[in-house]
């Protein structure tokens, strides 16, 4: 038993048994339906990095999500510049400790 279903013509028996229904019915399937409807939660704009299609624009999101992203974008540069600097201190202390071991030589010292 293989059987393709045409949506076009299950569309078509629908609209037909539908018009066959009494007033009562139509009208209780109607204020079902808006019920229904009126219970869906509504659409929010999704915060995300990439808009896939360009279908969404980033200018509809949340206070709350442009700061935690402007957050993020300042922990990165404070953490960025913390890395930099100690690995400057790393590089003057192994200096340091090279001029007092006496590991450097002599033409470091003449300009």
């Amino acid at each position: 038993m293989n059987t393709q279903l045409d949506p076009t013509k299950i569309a078509q028996l629908l609209t037909q048994s539908t018009q066959q229904l009494d007033d009562t019915t139509v009208t209780a399937l109607v204020k079902a339906r808006r019920n229904a409807l009126a219970m869906q939660p509504s659409r929010a704009p999704a915060y995300a990095l990439s808009t896939g299609r360009w279908t969404d624009h980033l200018i509809p999101h949340t206070t709350m999500q442009w700061l935690a992203t402007g957050l993020l974008a300042a922990l990165l540069v404070v953490a960025g510049t913390n890395f930099v600097q100690h690995s400057e201190e790393q590089q003057i202390s192994e200096l340091d400790v090279a001029i007092l071991t006496d590991e450097m030589p002599l033409d470091v010292f003449v300009d």
